[in-house]
């Protein structure tokens, strides 16, 4: 059964994978083409910024997800149950209020570009297409933070990183 949380993962991971892997076999046909036909694809460089931005931003939000972002966490392993579940449950909600506000902002911004009917310099593309990886992406992190938020408060999770130490000491105790 497929859940939302599913369809989500798939798009995140399959995003990131397809559109590294376009960018790249861009880039290497570009380099191919430089130095062995002494040509090259004018447009490569710009198409590549902007599937580069959407591979971070989608990587961002998916990095939430999975717990891969810097933590320091020495305060919380010294704190009891219920004030560590009351600090994270803090951290949570300053990153939700700041990527929401930011994630606000970028979609006011994004529709202002469309209203200004701008297009890409050499792919000559509306401008507005590359910049909807900045509120998608930062939708999707928003919607991951709430999710995790979620699990603090009805205590399926207690801590919002994946720590390389503590799953040491927990795999040296078995």
């Amino acid at each position: 059964m497929f859940t939302l949380n599913r369809y989500i993962d798939l798009f995140e991971k399959y995003s990131i994978t397809v559109l590294f892997a376009v960018a790249t076999l861009l880039l290497f046909t570009n380099v191919v083409l430089r130095y062995f036909f002494e040509t090259g694809l004018i447009w490569v460089l710009e198409l590549v910024q902007y599937l580069f931005a959407w591979v971070v931003l989608i990587g961002a939000a998916h990095g939430v997800k999975v717990g891969v972002h810097l933590g320091i966490d020495i305060m919380l392993e010294r704190m009891s149950k219920q004030n560590r579940k009351i600090t994270l449950l803090v951290a949570v909600a300053c990153c939700i209020f700041f990527v929401g506000f930011v994630d606000y902002h970028s979609f006011v911004y994004t529709f202002k570009i469309y209203q200004w009917g701008d297009f890409t310099e050499d792919l000559q593309i509306p401008q507005w297409i590359p910049y909807l990886s900045i509120p998608i992406g930062l939708s999707l992190m928003l919607y991951h933070f709430l999710n995790l938020g979620w699990e603090i408060f009805t205590d399926q999770r207690d801590n919002i990183h994946t720590s390389e130490a503590h799953a040491a000491m927990e795999e040296m105790e078995k």
